[in-house]
């Protein structure tokens, strides 16, 4: 399986990285192709609504910014992963932006599950997973196979580790 995930924090070492490193281990030995884009530190702006993507570029955006990178590899993913630590309640800037510019395709194309890790110091988690809830699942149609939530140090406990084991095993 295809598998894209966007990783939103600007920590390429952080805790969220810790998550997602664990999840590109155990997906690769189980046979998948990964996909990390460390969108956290990236030029992603926020969709600007102005249709050119639904008139006349097949699902490209005309901005010039760094989702002109990841859009083929969006094209043919078949499980998006969002990855993001919470700041002031909810996903990070970029990782919305991001989410927002998909709106280039409407639906992804080949999408059919999905699955967010998330890491906070104290919470806040609510925020974040309803727009996962929302976009990915509700509007793209994805089969949700799980959330991860890790507050604090969790992100590199075994439990943790186990939680996205067992995503992988849906996969």
């Amino acid at each position: 399986m295809n598998i894209l995930v966007l990783n939103g924090s600007p920590r390429t070492n952080g805790n969220t990285s810790a998550l997602v490193e664990t999840f590109t281990v155990e997906t690769q030995k189980a046979g998948h192709k990964v996909s990390v884009f460390q969108i956290g530190n990236r030029d992603i702006r926020g969709c600007k609504n102005c249709d050119a993507c639904r008139a006349t570029l097949n699902g490209n955006c005309v901005q010039k910014d760094d989702m002109q990178e990841i859009y083929p590899v969006m094209r043919e993913c078949e499980m998006l992963v969002i990855a993001s630590p919470i700041y002031y309640y909810s996903l990070t800037g970029q990782t919305h932006c991001a989410i927002e510019r998909i709106y280039a395709f409407e639906r992804l194309p080949k999408l059919k599950k999905a699955a967010l890790l998330l890491t906070a110091a104290g919470g806040g988690f609510t925020s974040a997973i309803q727009t996962y809830k929302d976009a990915v699942i509700g509007h793209m149609g994805a089969k949700d196979l799980g959330i991860v939530k890790a507050v604090g140090s969790q992100y590199k406990s075994v439990a943790k580790q186990n939680e996205i084991r067992e995503i992988v095993k849906k996969i």
